[in-house]
């Protein structure tokens, strides 16, 4: 085991951080080095440049070290990077590749072919120009490597000198020496002898076979890899041999079993990887399956047998059919659920969602996964192994998990379940939005979060509606209480709602879900059940009596049913509805009521349903009541009424009553108006005064002034607009430089004796308009004085002498932002005074409390603020430096955006590989994702940012395409780019416009 990992002790370099030992050749030149050169030094095809160093190093019988301060060396300084490590690559910039071509005699464009990484990146140095070297190690930063075949490299270079080059996964197997090529982090490799595993070398060769018919076999091969790993991180069945013996076979004689089984992992998967990249790439078995869905979405792998049967079948695995057929999560789920939803669709979109492996079912990194070595004290005791943090962990959202997992346990607590409504919020969380964006991302939950939501409630994810899983419980429940459901009967047991439900469900049922199915099952409805069920019919007699019972309630109280709204409810009875259908009944014939119920609603109200309009029905009972009792006086226009509307509505039957229709004359008949009585009304309204000659008395006025008014909208308008009219308007005084007339002062003067007790207790006059205090209504009086001070500002007058008096309270009394913003401000201020904690740019106060997100917004738009506001935020300790940090913190993208305007201020454009790094930050790899997300969901801010900062950062066209015309503006001279304009002016008409107006910038005209 010692053996298997035995590997140089990783040590700093000067460049590095830690303090070495001056190399023997950091003060020498290159030249007195290549001159004892033993000859030329060839680069391997895909080695690694560190690995090419290093053996160029061993011609020159030097140390790796000594040889890295020779090709970076600045005034006796090592101009280098990084930690040197056995797993490490380094990029060089154009100075030190220059200096390592003089050393190994090879031509630099040789040596771009041969080294992948050779001109992948322009390190920037700690000691100004020259030559600079960085190393990188891990492998998010280094891509998939491993250690070239021995016999291979002693074939080829003559020496038997151990060297790395990078590898694709079917690159993994040297066929002619029968090694596996194995990475191991903190190693330079271990090749594997295949002689007892022929199955590997066989595998190789499918797989090499499998890549050569379409480049989307090597996505089918990464979603493979996905699946056999995740089988193997699980517990093996007592079923699976395969693996064991190919542990054994290929397990060095020193190599602990524990940690083989760890670094071996994609080697002894790798036949079954391959084979199952070759069936998830087969379009029959994409089709089979969408048809075998049968239009559902999955729920567990268990509804795809074909699938599940071609997959024993491939991997030799008879047992496979059953272990895999309860799994409801996973890479292989998530596969076989992206190819139902898709439809399989031979689209771009389809195919990238097909094969796309989510972060929480990639394979680990073996970096995580093997133990750190093992160190000892000074007494030799081994010291404990320091616990790993995985890559993509997230402690704070694994409390966050918890914290909503523990919601969600107490309400399945009490209501059995998890179908929680979208909007519920129960004691305060909002658990169904979590539910809800959860079953969003279902397949993308990392393994142990599914494990425990299942656990817990095994259809929280469930392929339907919520509203479909909770009335099934309901239905459940009823079962449990009130015994089994009677299909065959209509569910005679049940609520209406609840039987049509499960009547809908019935009719529907060869449709449904097969998981639809077992539910159903469970509560007694099976297929011939519900070919049985009949619906669920209400008894309509039972049901019109029950309305008619609750008309004759209302018409005995009420004395009609004219006053029935549709909106009337009685008693919990929805008669207004019912009473409603039954006039449109009538009224359009098309579905005529029943004799007997039309003539029992006639004897509860003759004219229920009358040919005219119900309100004048409703108006006709309420001057009939109002006319109880008292005779009617046409010839004063019914001014005697109590109810004056009612006066009004029959003067206006008598000025139309020969318009009425014959029955609504006869109804008028009843309260005594009859032609005569209409034509002695008109008459009268005809011949009445427009104005009274004299005033009434005040109780004559106090009992029937309402009522004549109504009647004759022309009478005399009363007492108080008389005196009005009569006495001479009063001459206007002059005003008060104060903006207020002199008998209005004392009311100012109170207001401000308000204002200022407000301002004693609150500190600040920024009222909300609604407020009151001691009974005054400040807020409105504030808002007044507020826009008085407005008007006369857009006026051009100067500020009246009053206000000024509040501006001395409160010096911002009248901001000229908004007040809701000040109020804000005010609430800071006072946290602040109450020596509460408050440090904006340690996120103190939070951004989840509401004092914190408007701090946060604030910063956020610090820049734009007012001056005032500035020196308001200032004044509590939010100064431009604080507001940035803040910002920089709440939202990481803007650190990321300085990242980008760094490189651009460099490079001048933002058209970066993916595998850029600026600043210890993944550059591309953040690039890569804005483009993504803006492409899919519109501009973010970020986007906005960085096309602020390079117009053409997420062209319509490839990157590919962008990067070679940066190339090409800044070496125009370099043989590949003379290459790439050449063939641009000869597609100029195939190119995008903007494209065209690019190179027409850097001097590229049209051909013609």
């Amino acid at each position: 085991m010692a053996q298997q990992r035995s590997t140089t002790a990783p040590s700093r370099t000067p460049g590095g951080g830690r303090a070495g030992r001056k190399s023997a050749v950091s003060g020498g030149t290159v030249p007195s080095i290549a001159s004892g050169a033993a000859g030329r030094v060839a680069p391997l095809p895909g080695e690694l440049t560190l690995s090419f160093l290093a053996r160029l190093a061993a011609r020159y019988h030097l140390a790796i070290r000594d040889l890295l301060a020779a090709a970076t060396d600045i005034g006796g300084q090592q101009n280098l990077t990084g930690m040197l490590c056995p797993d490490s690559e380094i990029h060089l910039n154009a100075q030190a590749r220059a200096r390592v071509a003089v050393l190994c005699r090879v031509p630099p464009r040789v040596l771009e072919r041969a080294l992948p990484a050779w001109r992948r990146e322009e390190p920037c140095g700690r000691y100004g120009a020259g030559p600079v070297g960085r190393l990188m190690r891990g492998e998010e930063a280094v891509a998939a490597w491993g250690p070239v075949c021995p016999a291979c490299t002693a074939a080829r270079t003559g020496r038997r000198v151990p060297a790395r080059q990078y590898l694709a996964p079917e690159e993994r197997v040297c066929a002619r020496h029968r090694n596996w090529l194995l990475y191991v982090p903190g190693t330079s490799g271990l090749p594997v002898p295949l002689g007892r595993c022929p199955e590997v070398i066989e595998a190789q060769r499918r797989h090499v076979r499998l890549l050569r018919r379409s480049p989307a076999r090597a996505q089918a091969f990464d979603v493979a890899r996905a699946v056999t790993n995740s089988w193997w991180d699980q517990p093996w069945p007592v079923e699976e041999r395969a693996w064991l013996a190919r542990l054994e076979a290929t397990r060095p004689d020193n190599a602990d079993p524990s940690w083989w089984k760890v670094a071996a992992r994609d080697l002894i998967t790798y036949p079954e990887t391959v084979a199952l990249a070759r069936l998830l790439a087969s379009r029959p078995l994409q089709q089979r399956t969408v048809a075998a869905s049968g239009g559902h979405l999955p729920y567990r792998l268990g509804e795809l047998p074909a699938l599940l049967a071609k997959a024993a079948h491939e991997l030799q695995r008879p047992w496979l059919v059953h272990h895999l057929a309860a799994v409801t999560h996973g890479p292989l789920f998530t596969w076989a659920h992206s190819c139902v939803r898709t439809r399989a669709a031979p689209t771009p979109a389809a195919q990238k969602t097909l094969w796309k492996v989510h972060s929480p079912h990639r394979p680990r990194p073996l970096s995580d996964l093997l133990p750190p070595p093992e160190s000892r004290t000074d007494g030799g005791q081994p010291e404990p192994r320091p616990v790993k943090r995985l890559r993509g962990h997230s402690l704070q959202a694994e409390r966050a998990f918890e914290s909503s997992l523990a919601h969600a346990r107490a309400f399945h607590q009490q209501y059995g379940h998890l179908a929680v409504p979208k909007e519920a919020v129960p004691d305060g969380y909002p658990l169904g939005q979590w539910l809800a964006n959860l079953r969003t991302r279902h397949t993308r939950l990392p393994a142990h979060q599914a494990a425990a939501l299942n656990a817990l409630y095994p259809w929280w994810n469930a392929p339907w509606s919520t509203l479909w899983q909770r009335t099934w419980h309901q239905a459940r429940d009823h079962a449990e209480a009130r015994g089994p459901l009677q299909p065959t009967r209509g569910f005679p047991a049940t609520s209406y709602s609840l039987g049509e439900w499960l009547y809908l469900q019935c009719t529907r049922y060869p449709t449904l879900h097969p998981e639809q199915q077992r539910l159903l099952t469970k509560i007694g409805i099976d297929a011939v059940a519900a070919a049985a069920a009949r619906p669920r019919r209400r008894n309509l007699k039972a049901g019109a009596e029950e309305a008619l019972a609750h008309a004759r309630s209302y018409a005995a109280e009420h004395g009609s049913l004219a006053s029935v709204t549709s909106a009337t409810v009685h008693e919990g009875f929805r008669l207004g509805q019912w009473l409603a259908n039954q006039r449109n009944y009538q009224r359009t014939g098309h579905r005529p009521l029943p004799a007997g119920r039309a003539q029992a609603l006639a004897e509860v109200d003759p004219w229920w349903c009358p040919p005219w309009n119900l309100k004048w029905q409703r108006s006709y009972h309420r001057a009939r009541d109002a006319a109880d009792g008292q005779p009617l006086r046409p010839d004063s226009g019914f001014i005697d009424l109590d109810d004056c509307l009612a006066g009004r509505w029959l003067r206006r039957q008598c000025s139309t009553y020969d318009e009425l229709h014959d029955e609504q004359q006869r109804l008028l008949a009843e309260i005594g108006i009859t032609a005569e009585v209409a034509r002695t009304a008109r008459e009268h309204a005809r011949t009445a005064p427009k104005t009274s000659a004299a005033t009434p008395a005040p109780d004559v006025e106090d009992k029937a002034g309402h009522a004549r008014r109504a009647a004759d909208p022309a009478a005399s308008p009363g007492r108080r607009h008389t005196r009005r009219a009569a006495e001479p308007k009063r001459p206007r005084g002059p005003r008060s430089r104060l903006g207020h007339r002199p008998d209005l002062r004392p009311g100012f003067e109170t207001a401000l004796a308000h204002a200022r007790a407000w301002h004693a207790e609150y500190g600040h006059l920024a009222v909300p308009r609604d407020t009151w205090h001691d009974g005054y209504p400040l807020g409105v009086w504030l808002f007044s004085q507020r826009n008085r001070a407005k008007q006369r500002a857009r006026a051009g007058m100067p500020p009246s002498t009053h206000l000024s008096e509040l501006a001395a309270v409160d010096p911002w009394w009248n901001p000229p932002w908004d007040l809701h913003w000040q109020r804000n401000y005010y609430r800071a201020r006072d946290h602040v005074k109450a020596g509460k904690p408050f440090d904006p740019a340690a996120l103190i106060p939070s951004t989840g409390t509401v004092l914190g997100s408007w701090i946060t917004r604030a910063c956020m738009q610090y820049q734009q603020f007012h001056p005032g506001q500035q020196h308001l935020l200032n004044a509590i300790g939010i100064t431009p430096e604080v507001a940035h940090a803040r910002a920089l913190r709440v939202h990481p993208w803007r650190t990321a955006v300085e990242r980008a305007r760094a490189f651009a201020e460099i490079h001048g454009h933002l058209a970066v590989p993916r595998d850029t790094i600026q600043g210890g930050f993944l550059l591309g790899q953040w690039l890569n994702k804005q483009r993504y997300r803006t492409r899919k969901t519109g501009p973010t801010p970020a986007a906005r940012t960085l096309t602020a900062i390079d117009p053409w950062w997420n062209p319509p066209w490839g990157m590919a395409w962008q990067r070679a015309y940066h190339h090409a503006r800044t070496h125009s001279r370099h043989p590949a780019a003379r290459r790439w304009l050449q063939k641009q002016r000869r597609g100029w008409l195939l190119l995008h416009p903007d494209q065209q107006h690019l190179l027409t910038l850097i001097g590229i005209a049209s051909p013609t």
